[in-house]
């Protein structure tokens, strides 16, 4: 069984362990929050982008890609507005959109191929309270069925003449949300029943310890690499108070 969980785990940046890939989404989103200029931003932004270039997670770093070529369009674009006011306002708009997306881009890249029993034995081995494993892993499971609802919602609507689009939310505002926002809750609301009767069913809420098909465990690839990317991260931080005294 180790020998399958390995090869299943291909190369260590491949499927990481999880909790290599929750410390580097904590480290990710707490040094480009913390990024005192543009330089440290965008060298955060191209450690991200590897990272998904590095599981070959290739759709989304073209998004993820995109989202932070526009907020540094953005940036550069407010520094050339002339009045100070304004350009005090939209430059904190920018500033915290920029450190915020990796958020949700950082979530989306541990999210990605990541098995929810894998999760949440590791968080066991962790000896995590289970309150916050659970709620975790529905999260994690909850996310991309959302997701996938969605898209059928908005194939729906395509077939009633209402494409989810710029000029019908333009148009037909109100149309447009009850078709599409209305749905998704009520959706929602099933799916969540449904994910909370697969959780007792797989014995999430027993107070004993749960047992994984799947070995779970450290390899010291996973701690190299990680070990890696936190040392690159903090690199950033260093050459700029480098470029600062030059």
């Amino acid at each position: 069984m180790t020998g399958e969980f390995v090869k299943n785990r291909g190369y260590v940046f491949s499927e990481p362990d999880p909790r290599m890939k929750l410390l580097l989404v904590l480290v990710f989103t707490t040094a480009t929050f913390m990024s005192p200029n543009t330089f440290v931003l965008i060298w955060n932004y191209v450690l991200i982008l590897f990272l998904y270039a590095a599981r070959r997670l290739w759709k989304n770093l073209w998004k993820t890609g995109v989202i932070f070529g526009v907020l540094l369009l953005c940036e550069f674009a407010v520094n050339l507005i002339s009045h100070e006011g304004t350009r005090a306002a939209l430059g904190l708009i920018v500033f915290l959109l920029e450190r915020t997306a990796v958020f949700f881009v950082m979530g989306a890249w541990m999210a990605a191929k990541m098995r929810v029993g894998d999760f949440v034995t590791a968080m066991q081995n962790m000896h995590l309270p289970k309150g916050g494993t659970i709620t975790l892993a529905v999260v994690f499971r909850y996310l991309p069925t959302v997701k996938e609802e969605f898209r059928y919602i908005k194939n729906t609507m395509k077939l009633r003449g209402i494409g989810l689009n710029f000029k019908n939310i333009l148009l037909h505002p109100l149309k447009t949300c009850e078709y599409a926002i209305v749905p998704l809750v009520l959706r929602s609301l099933t799916i969540s029943d449904q994910l909370a009767a697969s959780a007792m069913t797989r014995g999430l809420d027993l107070d004993t310890k749960r047992t994984s098909y799947r070995e779970v465990r450290l390899r010291a690839g996973d701690i190299l690499a990680a070990v890696t990317v936190v040392l690159l991260v903090a690199a950033g931080f260093i050459l700029n108070l480098f470029y600062k005294r030059g």
